[in-house]
């Protein structure tokens, strides 16, 4: 895809692009420059952002005290509100879901 950079104008990145290449609004992301080319990449979460004892720790919650159905039931549609008001966020549409699941498995399948 070819885009025209216009003076003293931000580069804009199709949403075609974006998705392709799995890069979201609101998330961070990278530039860098490799001789005349410019690569773009989501800004990797680092350990810091999820600390092992944290996990660690609410899995062993979840293992000693499981949640019930009736308990489960209000936070699975939290859940599904949140997820619902990021998917409207970033334009996916529901009959994008199969197609996004196909990329994500096709992009983290091994050779």
């Amino acid at each position: 895809m070819t885009v025209i950079l216009k003076d003293k104008k931000p580069i804009v990145v199709p949403d075609a692009v974006r998705r392709k290449a799995g890069v979201r609004g609101g998330e961070k992301t990278e530039l860098r420059v490799s001789g005349r080319g410019i690569l773009i990449a989501p800004k990797e979460s680092s350990t810091a952002d999820y600390p092992m004892e944290t996990v660690t720790r609410i899995l062993k919650e979840v293992k000693e005290r499981p949640l019930s159905r009736r308990q489960g039931a209000p936070l699975d549609v939290a859940l599904m509100a949140y997820g619902a008001k990021q998917a409207k966020k970033v334009g996916i549409k529901e009959r994008d879901i199969p197609r996004l699941i196909h990329e994500s498995r096709t992009r983290h399948r091994t050779p």
